[in-house]
């Protein structure tokens, strides 16, 4: 049941994000800020930030329209080091049929996640470039 309430979440806000794309980074109703939708090579991807018990917890979610990386319905979760602006960071990674959901491991790594959309142009997470436009805006409001 966790999983699927996750991976429901998760699709919501894929696609809730989809709305406000043309405004940069918005704030949900749940008080979770989300960036725009980010595309490239058959893969849809946005990323958010959120405060869960306290914490702030950073997601990475991306969709990929290629068939071939569907991992079937069951929920997966590994660990996953993935490059942000040219580090590795060890995620925790949830995949479910075509789409991949990434939190970092350790709150240092959030945190550095954290301070490069705070302080970059842009950030890179694996291949996609995520605009940094309004993010400070918008986190702000998360306080």
């Amino acid at each position: 049941m966790k999983a699927a309430l996750k991976t429901f979440t998760l699709a919501s806000l894929l696609t809730s994000f989809t709305v406000s794309a043309s405004t940069g980074w918005i704030i949900t109703d749940n008080g979770v800020i989300g960036s725009p939708q980010v595309k490239q090579g058959g893969v849809t991807a946005v990323s958010s930030f959120e405060k869960g018990d306290g914490d702030l917890v950073f997601s990475v979610i991306m969709v990929t329209d290629n068939n071939a990386d569907d991992v079937g319905i069951k929920m997966i979760e590994v660990d996953s080091p993935i490059m942000v602006n040219g580090k590795k960071i060890v995620m925790q990674a949830q995949l479910q049929g075509q789409m991949k959901s990434y939190n970092p491991k350790t709150k240092a790594e959030t945190q550095y996640i954290l301070n490069e959309f705070k302080t970059k142009d842009g950030v890179t997470i694996e291949n996609l470039t995520y605009s940094t436009a309004g993010f400070n805006k918008a986190f702000h409001e998360l306080k």
